[in-house]
């Protein structure tokens, strides 16, 4: 062995380039001939955002959260459109109910509050709302000075998506 120490070496060495050779083709980045390590793709479709035209948006059951200084309340009301005039019923408490009366242009909401259904009925006050494509609306009650921020949603209303091709959620897209 001390008589050929370079040759030692030169095997060790010839033998660690081998073995260094041998790792670097296979691993998958050394050539082409390998494939690359698959990365997660996302659905090929988009979820539609759900919609409903807005003509079909006041009819029906709202539940209404007011929003005043002290106190959240929460109370319903009941909105059906004919054309472009919407009426119905707020339920403001358990002891008070209002008539509603007034017209949709767009997705702007402007409704009276009357205290009765009668033609000539006192109006107490207005509601006025922007209405969206998925059964939500928000805006002010107005009662004399006082004016409260609202929110209505028909919870069990949500429109169906956009595009009906799009699978459900219990089905995969591939």
């Amino acid at each position: 062995m001390n008589s050929k120490p370079l040759s030692s070496v030169a095997i060790i060495g010839a033998s660690v380039l081998l073995v260094a050779i041998c790792l670097f083709v296979q691993s998958p980045r050394a050539g082409t001939d390998v494939a690359a390590a698959a990365t997660p793709e996302p659905s090929p479709t988009t979820a539609p955002t759900p919609y409903m035209p807005l003509e079909e948006i006041p009819n029906g059951n709202w539940d209404v959260i007011e929003q005043g200084y002290a106190s959240i309340e929460y109370s319903r009301m009941v909105l059906r459109e004919i054309g472009n005039t919407v009426t119905g019923t707020w339920y403001a408490d358990g002891k008070t109910t209002y008539v509603l009366d007034g017209s949709r242009d767009g997705s702007h909401l402007t409704l009276q509050i009357k205290s009765a259904a009668k033609p000539d009925a006192a109006v107490v006050g207005k509601m006025e709302a922007d209405i969206d494509g998925i059964a939500d609306m928000v805006g002010l009650i107005t009662m004399g000075q006082n004016q409260i921020a609202f929110q209505g949603a028909q919870h069990g209303r949500v429109p169906p998506p956009v595009d009906q091709s799009t699978p459900a959620p219990e089905q995969s897209p591939y």
